[in-house]
């Protein structure tokens, strides 16, 4: 798939860390098996909602029930915001280069109903994606708006992440004078890109899938004077967290996921260099840990039922929950068997949903 260089996917990385294009043109750009996978559950949801069959082979991969799931559930969330009325634009590229030349981005769902726009975004991994900011939903939306409004009055737009494979899905409503003013910014960011006036500026989103966070000298020492804080050594407070004082520990938490990405990638070259022969003084490579298993289950199954009572054997269990619902959405009778037990209390940011909980001191008389 071609990407723009300035490309909305990539966009929460170089809108806030301009510097990063330029640092990340010397890395092969490369793909996964998720990618791929993605691409394929995309490349199917594409043709459901173009009312064309689906082959035995998509993208290069063979579709199997999970692909096809995840791509029918995609199809059905699209439909529900069509009317036989609505202007429709499936896998369109639209044409950004109001923001830079050849610029450009491929959107998964437009529909236009009256004044009213839905950009839907398809994602299919597990880590929970947010309508909210997403600034690559945002530069679709403007692509549409730019596309349409010579023949349509755009007003409000909805931005949607469907990913039902995490079952999430997240919307998010915008006035079009919004958009306005955030495209107004990308041009500020893009013309600073493109004419060298750029800034290396650590955080969590924009570092997340950089591929320069481990070689990043502005990273690296943000994460540095972040955990040392207001002590001479990092080796002073090691193991001590006790040690600092609440204004450094809301400093750490603020960049908590910043530091444990950036850990995360420095060890994941660390292990492909190490692969590759690199010596790192004081590390080795080993075996990971893995649990015994049957080399063939069935076999084992057909040798054990003569030895073996069934019902000593087998143990029946129900299949997983958002499937049996999904199955019975009506079922009230079932809704009432539901709980949601009391979760640990972790902690979070002061704006996060969720409400705030007491002292969990004050059930004790002592500790």
């Amino acid at each position: 798939m071609q990407h723009a260089k300035l490309s909305p996917s990539s966009s929460s990385r170089w809108l806030t860390c301009t510097a990063s294009v330029k640092a990340s043109e010397q890395y092969e750009n490369t793909s996964s098996d998720a990618a791929a996978w993605g691409t394929t559950v995309h490349g199917i949801g594409e043709l459901l909602l173009k009312d064309l069959p689906v082959p035995e082979v998509v993208e290069g991969m063979t579709v199997d029930k999970e692909m096809l799931q995840c791509a029918e559930d995609y199809a059905d969330y699209c439909r529900a915001l069509m009317t036989p009325e609505s202007v429709t634009l499936i896998e369109e590229r639209f044409d950004l280069s109001f923001i830079a030349p050849d610029t450009f981005g491929t959107g998964d769902f437009t529909v236009l109903n009256d004044t009213h726009l839905d950009i839907v975004d398809l994602k299919t991994g597990h880590n929970l994606v947010e309508a909210e900011d997403n600034t690559q939903l945002m530069l679709y939306a403007l692509g549409a708006i730019h596309e349409l409004e010579d023949i349509y009055d755009i007003e409000t737009v909805t931005l949607h992440i469907m990913q039902s494979r995490a079952n999430h899905i997240s919307t998010h409503d915008m006035h079009v004078q919004d958009l306005e003013k955030f495209e107004k910014y990308v041009v500020k960011q893009a013309f600073n890109i493109r004419e060298g006036e750029t800034t290396f500026k650590p955080e969590a989103k924009a570092c997340k899938w950089c591929p320069h966070q481990t070689n990043c000298e502005a990273l690296y020492g943000h994460v540095k004077d972040t955990v040392k804080g207001a002590f001479d050594n990092i080796e002073d407070i090691e193991g001590q967290a006790d040690l600092i004082d609440t204004e450094h520990m809301k400093k750490i938490l603020d960049n908590a996921d910043l530091i444990e990405g950036f850990i995360k990638a420095v060890k994941a070259v660390a292990l492909e260099k190490m692969q590759e022969g690199v010596e790192i003084e004081g590390y080795k490579l080993v075996e990971g840990k893995t649990n015994r298993k049957w080399a063939d289950e069935e076999a084992v199954a057909k040798y054990l039922n003569r030895k073996i009572k069934a019902d000593d054997l087998w143990v029946k269990k129900l299949i997983p929950m958002t499937k049996i619902l999904k199955m019975r959405p009506d079922d009230k009778k079932l809704q009432e068997f539901l709980i949601k037990p009391e979760g640990k209390p972790v902690v979070a940011k002061s704006d996060d949903k969720r409400k705030a909980i007491g002292n969990t001191t004050d059930c004790f008389d002592e500790i």
